[in-house]
């Protein structure tokens, strides 16, 4: 009889203190009155609406009173430029206010390694991919190979009113990754032991050897994350923080309404049919990217060809 009390009585606590742990560790509000680590997921590309949802992360964060630090969880290989520089403003921001750890929970590479690039420190797994350091440039051959000829259609208020050559995006492109270097440099240059060129080569390094080169700190997961920011905020004593877990980005986000039935279905890619669209959206020319490898796409022609 004893045993069965001491079961119930057990189980009882059980159902009552459940949701009071649940609220201490899930919610961005503190409750309890403590202060919290916010843990915000990028589970997604650098591209600009996974890095809008980041952002508005980010900001939360920096509003909330009873936030301390913040621990970045990323398994991201890279994107757009305009948006991966993004991530970067807003990582380097919230840096500025208070302690930020990123954990590399599967790929930091090229824009996903960029936005990280100001953490007070990276925690990595042996299996984390971190680096590539590079820029490519994505554009229909078309666009650039007639561009005299469409030139000579249009009257020009200056030389280079709506002309591309490929020197021009060659020039744009180094451009670019230089600044992207000297970003990495700037906020890693105590800890690499490769000098500008070897960084700038572009490769992407495993864990163990990301470490001794000085593109990560430790080795590590989540819990020692989330335990080296606590140590670092001024706000937090010993181990008496909340942690808040916000609601991961990935790529899945959002609803998308199709107004015709799919062309095709590929597992979990929808194929639409786009070809008797008339809408006169802006279509950029070129797109510069951060990304980790070059994009392969069905159409050759979309990729430029720098062997040419």
């Amino acid at each position: 009889m004893l045993y069965v009390i001491v079961v119930v009585v057990a189980v009882l606590i059980g159902t009552v203190l459940a949701p009071v742990v649940w609220s201490a560790t899930q919610s961005a509000s503190g409750d309890s009155g403590d202060p919290a680590v916010s843990v915000i997921t990028l589970r997604a590309g650098t591209d600009a609406g996974p890095v809008n949802d980041i952002k508005e992360d980010l900001r939360q964060a920096r509003t909330n009173e009873s936030v301390e630090a913040v621990v970045l969880r990323i398994d991201s290989p890279g994107g757009a430029v305009a948006s991966s520089e993004e991530f970067y403003l807003a990582v380097n921001r919230t840096a500025a206010q208070m302690p930020v750890v990123a954990y590399v929970e599967g790929t930091a590479a090229s824009g996903g390694y960029f936005g990280i690039a100001p953490a007070d420190k990276i925690f990595v797994k042996p299996s984390s991919t971190v680096g590539s350091i590079g820029v490519i440039v994505s554009a229909p051959l078309s666009t650039v190979e007639q561009s005299e000829a469409q030139s000579k259609t249009y009257l020009r208020t200056g030389p280079d009113k709506a002309t591309i050559d490929k020197d021009q995006l060659r020039e744009e492109m180094e451009t670019l990754h230089n600044a992207f270097v000297d970003t990495i440099v700037k906020h890693r240059g105590a800890n690499l032991s490769l000098n500008r060129s070897g960084v700038a080569h572009g490769d992407a390094y495993i864990g163990p050897t990301a470490i001794r080169n000085g593109f990560a700190d430790e080795m590590g997961d989540l819990n020692s994350a989330i335990a080296d920011a606590a140590a670092r905020a001024d706000g937090i004593d010993g181990d008496q923080y909340d942690v808040a877990y916000n609601e991961p980005v990935s790529p899945s986000g959002g609803t998308i309404v199709l107004s015709e039935d799919p062309a095709r279905v590929d597992g979990n890619i929808v194929y639409v049919d786009g070809s008797d669209d008339e809408g006169t959206e802006f279509q950029q020319p070129y797109e510069f990217h951060a990304v980790w490898g070059v994009p392969v796409t069905e159409d050759a022609g979309e990729v430029t060809n720098e062997s040419e």
